[in-house]
């Protein structure tokens, strides 16, 4: 029986499934999300697919793409991952990433850093500020080499430095920031 609020029973999520273990080593395409039904499955079954994120409905999907930038990794045109990114509201506010997913099956291919280099050339303006719990150790990592990799440094700054929202978390949550900072000079 189909049930709605179930990811793993709809209609062609299996087959997506099975697509993903069967992937080859290509390369990982980036595209903005559109606000279609579409794509708002492939981020619920993504969702699904990664146990740190949370499941949202197919129409919660779409509107946050229709809201903010959202990007789609792909490999063989199947999605296999995608960042949430935010701008801040002020031209001196930083680039908010909200949320970088890559399905279990596409890790370590290169597919998180791909989404975190294309979300940085959106507006490369601006610094760029995320956030991390202490334990998640591969998304520290993440983070690090993505900074490595646009030749900046990345650090910690104080919890109460930029609002939850912008950083994607709700009341509670114990994640903790980080900062890129584009503007600055680094010393050689």
């Amino acid at each position: 029986m189909f049930n709605p609020d179930s990811p793993y029973s709809e209609p062609g999520f299996g087959a997506w499934k099975q697509v993903l273990e069967a992937l080859p080593l290509s390369e990982v395409l980036i595209r903005e999300a559109e606000p279609t039904a579409q794509d708002g499955r492939w981020m619920r079954w993504m969702q699904a697919d990664c146990e740190s994120t949370n499941i949202h409905s197919v129409e919660d999907n779409v509107s946050k793409i229709g809201q903010q930038l959202v990007l789609l990794a792909e490999i063989v045109d199947y999605p296999v991952g995608f960042c949430c990114v935010l701008a801040g509201r002020t031209d001196s506010d930083p680039l908010f990433i909200q949320l970088v997913a890559v399905v279990p099956s596409a890790r370590r291919r290169g597919v998180g850093l791909a989404l975190l280099s294309s979300a940085a050339d959106w507006q490369p303006e601006r610094n760029i500020a995320m956030a991390t719990l202490d334990d998640n150790v591969d998304a520290r990592r993440l983070n690090e080499r993505f900074a490595q990799s646009i030749g900046k440094n990345i650090r910690r700054v104080p919890v109460r430095r930029f609002r939850p929202s912008d950083l994607g978390l709700a009341r509670g949550e114990r994640h903790h920031p980080w900062l890129i900072d584009r503007r600055q000079q680094d010393a050689d």
